[in-house]
């Protein structure tokens, strides 16, 4: 479930990107040179990229619901699917927060970069598809995190009854 889920999210984020930033996709992710439409190179690379990282994200909220001498009982299945939106919702403001940052905060120098890859007319695009790719794996990594460690203060609450 979390992989199907993580697959629609990435291959939806990649495809609105790629309509913000063709060239970060076709200079950066190098997609200039796949022989393939352009829609369809695109959505290639985002499931490759993405099936693991859903793959980790059900491993992650399942060895989070697994039982233990603290918390020996597990959350059904439908609860513990409710969990699986935190990383989908956190990557999402990670993403528009960082996508929406002032270009003149560039402590990595991703216009420089940026200028070298797509040239000074889309380099700004191609940084601030750059920044949401970025803000997307931070975002979905912490909320990843934060889900786990809802299941296991969920888990707790409900050993204690509450």
């Amino acid at each position: 479930m979390t992989t199907s889920i993580t697959l629609a999210y990435c291959i939806t984020h990649d495809h609105l990107t790629a309509t913000l930033s063709p060239e970060y996709f076709l200079f950066g992710k190098d997609l200039a040179s796949d022989p393939r439409p352009f829609r369809w190179a695109v959505t290639a690379l985002a499931a490759k990229a993405s099936w693991p990282l859903g793959l980790l994200a059900g491993m992650a909220l399942r060895f989070a619901n697994e039982p233990s001498e603290r918390l020996p009982q597990r959350l059904p299945l439908r609860r513990l699917l409710h969990f699986v939106a935190i990383p989908m919702v956190t990557a999402t403001l990670a993403a528009l927060l960082l996508g929406t940052s002032p270009m003149s905060i560039d402590p990595l120098d991703q216009s420089t970069v940026a200028e070298m890859l797509a040239g000074s007319t889309h380099a700004a695009a191609f940084v601030r598809v750059w920044r949401v790719h970025i803000g997307s794996y931070v975002g979905g990594a912490l909320g990843l995190l934060l889900a786990v460690a809802l299941v296991r203060l969920q888990r707790g609450r409900r050993r204690d009854g509450r």
